[in-house]
């Protein structure tokens, strides 16, 4: 399987998708730290506070990343579903296990090597362009965010991952991803509104980590409203920035959701893979 992985980097990582996506990426991260500059360079009094500000964005922007991961799981899927090679590699020998798990582990290099560039060239531009911060323990917290947020990431692949090989059509994937993060989500909030004992059903949708332990939201009515949009409201831009290290039971929440999703989607979809037809 080892040479099946090292065989689609090599193809993905040549892809233009690929570069592009990246490129994208990279220019917006920059982009967000020029405007700033642009915007607030005519007060210098205030840049420690605008430094401060530019690493608060980072923390929301950690639930965005979630929805692109279909992104990186179609960087991997779509030339096989345009030109209809899967049915090829599995002629060649690999089996349905290896091409399984092998599109799962290039989907997170893909993942892993775009977001580091991305969070690479915003933390460079922010200090190349506001200055570095005085107070360096926010880096650590908005890494202690990062960390945290790995685990939901790998189960958000692992569910994009498995809509790919059941459903054979990238818009189609796509839009049963999509259901997948928003459905449960809407649906547990609506619930938890007309009765609290629902909470507990509510923070199992993959997407409650990011407000209630990443965004540092607790679940209950009075914050719901919060909860709904991205994050990039300034009461929680103010939470992030008065905010310390999580502790180790959000931390442990955050670990234990994203692998169960983890599994659960991964056992699902090699199931249903390995039965499915290949044409």
């Amino acid at each position: 399987m080892l040479n099946y992985i090292k065989a689609e980097c090599f193809k993905t990582f040549k892809r233009i998708y690929m570069r592009n996506t990246l490129l994208i990426f990279v220019l917006l991260a920059i982009a967000v730290n020029v405007l700033f500059f642009v915007a607030f360079r005519s007060s210098p009094t205030n840049s420690q506070e605008l430094i401060r500000t530019s690493l608060s964005v980072i923390v929301p922007m950690l639930l965005i990343m979630v929805y692109t991961a279909l992104i990186m799981v179609d960087i991997v899927f779509s030339d096989e579903y345009k030109y209809k090679t899967f049915k090829n590699t599995l002629s060649f020998g690999f089996t349905r296990t290896q091409v399984y798990f092998g599109k799962l582990a290039v989907s997170m290099i893909v993942t892993a090597v775009i977001f580091s560039i991305t969070l690479a060239a915003y933390l460079v531009s922010l200090f190349l362009l506001l200055g570095f911060p005085e107070d360096m323990g926010l880096i650590g917290v908005v890494f202690n965010r990062v960390a945290a947020a790995i685990p939901l990431y790998i189960g958000a692949l692992c569910l994009c991952n498995a809509c790919a090989f059941i459903i054979p059509n990238n818009t189609a994937f796509s839009f049963v991803y999509m259901g997948f993060l928003m459905v449960p989500y809407l649906l547990f909030y609506t619930l938890t509104l007309l009765n609290p004992a629902f909470t507990p059903l509510f923070g199992t949708a993959l997407v409650t980590p990011f407000y209630t332990s990443i965004m540092g939201l607790d679940i209950h009515v009075a914050n719901m409203g919060d909860m709904m949009g991205v994050g990039f409201k300034v009461d929680n831009i103010e939470n992030i920035l008065n905010a310390a290290l999580l502790p180790g039971t959000s931390v442990a929440y955050c670990l234990i959701l994203g692998l169960a999703y983890a599994a659960a989607a991964t056992l699902i979809g090699l199931a249903v893979y390995r039965r499915r037809e290949i044409r």
